[in-house]
């Protein structure tokens, strides 16, 4: 490393492990000291309420657009960039949404973070809170172009090079950021520098994930005030936070009776060379394949067990299906959570291939691995207090996976099949021998190709159909 960043000492062990979450710590401390007193009385009265509406209803949207400080509690099961765009166009008609992340990713920048600083992954965080956040404010269309660079993905010497530019503020990314957050974010980044071990690996490292680890390291890895900050400073209009502050990775079990490690390898590799299907995930403390490893549990923290009791709507959205979406349930008290709380539970299927659903025929199949997942947190529950709709988009959005829409709703969960296209991607009378012109096959009739279907949803069309629902 170039003299100007000095020597990393060695991570004491307060610096290793999992991370805490100050907020939940405060709850939890709070409800110890203070004896349990009878509940004082109260005005309120909750009740469930039934109502009949049109999807979507243009008037309910017109007025979260009106009022998005307003707007109702959306909660996500989510990570990664899949919902990277609906989030961007999210903020327009709520700043009350949830997105619960995934704490687990295993590659990119935030692999060589984890491996070096033994904590949480904050990739996903960070791609999260740069889509919610304000890029009409002023100097931050600057913050966020700094947060999404990348050093150079080739050349250590030419990484390490322009780190110690944008440390001392001759960047242009840094300098072209206003005081008194320029001098805010440097200081965050210095931090992580000065402790950054001698075999750190800067190659195609996340700024973002950088200034963040170092905003982490600085508050006695509590992740909450990391984010708070970070939160604050992009001026995000939403709410991100990792389900559990568990530092574990996942491993995926095949079909064929191999298992993978690592969230970056599950599915892809997999699938190409043998095609086989995931069957389970769970979660473990090494990234070592060959190392026998027991399962570990861990638990959903008290405040994001709060955002689900409060949601108005909550949502199994696209996105990878194991490694985004279902990993999400394995905290315990997920579940318990989730069916608790009485508002709409939505699954929007993924459009187009996902290598992780190989093997899966149908909607109906990935619905009840959901279910299922759920219930072995909560018990044998009801599925309407699990799953209650599910979005899809038949005639304009081809999917890689059977939709057979009356057994779902044999299993009393609600198919709403509206446009989630806009309307220039609409697929107008065309013959369905050409809708099906440039669809490929493999041998067991699993799709991998193009298609002139569309397999990207509109964000708006999508929210359209949530915040219906929401209000």
């Amino acid at each position: 490393m170039p003299s100007s960043v000095s020597a990393p000492p060695k991570i004491p062990s307060r610096l290793r492990g999992d991370s805490t979450f100050s907020d939940s710590a405060d709850r939890q401390a709070s409800s110890i000291v203070q004896p349990q007193q009878a509940p004082a009385p109260s005005s309120e009265t909750f009740v469930t309420v039934s109502r009949r509406v049109r999807i979507p209803d243009s008037i309910r949207v017109a007025r979260c657009r009106r009022l998005p400080e307003y707007g109702p509690s959306v909660v996500f099961f989510s990570g990664g960039s899949a919902i990277r765009e609906l989030s961007r166009a999210l903020k327009n008609y709520t700043h009350n949404s949830v997105h619960l992340i995934t704490p687990f990713d295993s590659g990119g920048s935030s692999a060589e973070i984890r491996r070096c600083y033994d904590m949480l992954s904050v990739g996903d965080l960070r791609n999260r809170l740069l889509a919610l956040s304000d890029e009409s404010a002023l100097g931050n269309p600057e913050v966020i172009r700094l947060f999404s660079h990348r050093l150079d993905k080739a050349h250590s010497g030419v990484a390490q090079s322009e780190l110690v530019d944008l440390l001392a503020g001759r960047h242009g990314l840094a300098s072209a950021v206003n005081m008194p957050q320029r001098s805010i974010f440097l200081s965050h980044l210095r931090w992580f520098a000065n402790r950054m071990p001698s075999d750190f690996d800067l190659r195609g490292a996340s700024i973002g994930n950088l200034i963040i680890t170092g905003c982490f390291l600085e508050h006695d890895r509590d992740i909450v005030t990391a984010i708070y900050l970070i939160h604050k400073l992009l001026g995000a209009k939403g709410n991100v936070r990792p389900l559990t502050g568990a530092n574990l990775h996942i491993r995926t079990y095949y079909q064929d009776g191999t298992e993978e490690v690592g969230q970056h390898r599950m599915g892809k590799a997999r699938a190409a060379a043998l095609k086989s299907k995931i069957i389970k995930i769970d979660l473990v403390e090494h990234l070592d394949p060959d190392a026998f490893q027991e399962p570990q549990d861990c638990e959903i923290d008290i405040v994001s067990s709060e955002f689900i009791a409060s949601a108005d709507v909550i949502a199994f959205p696209m996105g990878s299906f194991f490694s985004s979406v279902l990993v999400n349930l394995l905290p315990r008290g997920v579940g318990r959570a989730i069916t608790r709380r009485q508002c709409p539970k939505v699954y929007i299927p993924n459009t187009g291939p996902d290598p992780e659903m190989f093997g899966y025929k149908n909607v109906l199949e990935c619905a009840l691995v959901i279910i299922d997942m759920v219930r072995k947190d909560a018990g044998r529950v009801p599925i309407p207090d699990i799953l209650q709709y599910v979005i899809i988009d038949t005639r304009n959005c081809f999917y890689c996976v059977d939709i057979d829409k009356a057994k779902i709703r044999e299993m009393g969960i609600t198919v709403i099949d509206v446009q989630l296209v806009e309307d220039k991607d609409c697929v107008v009378d065309q013959d369905p021998a050409t809708l099906l012109a440039n669809v490929q096959l493999d041998e067991d009739d699993t799709c991998s190709a193009t298609f002139q279907k569309n397999h990207f949803l509109s964000p708006n069309k999508v929210l359209e159909v949530l915040l219906t629902l929401g209000t």
